[in-house]
């Protein structure tokens, strides 16, 4: 892999990263809505643990690749 790959996948991990924190974030806020359904909380929890999830797996392959 040359250095331009490298840049590019880079960016794509860095990019992918600040989307995934976007979807954090409005699921932890859905969190503290004390007006949302038992239902609308059980999925923001799950969206909240997919996300953290998809964090992890960038940060690996941020690690692999540099």
């Amino acid at each position: 892999m040359d250095e331009q790959e490298r840049l590019l996948i880079r960016k794509w991990i860095h990019d992918l990263n600040n989307r995934v924190g976007t979807i954090l974030a409005t699921a932890e806020l859905m969190q503290l809505d004390p007006q949302i359904s038992p239902k609308t909380k059980d999925r923001s929890h799950l969206i909240e643990n997919k996300a953290l999830e998809a964090r992890d797996i960038l940060r690996q392959l941020g690690e692999k690749f540099f």
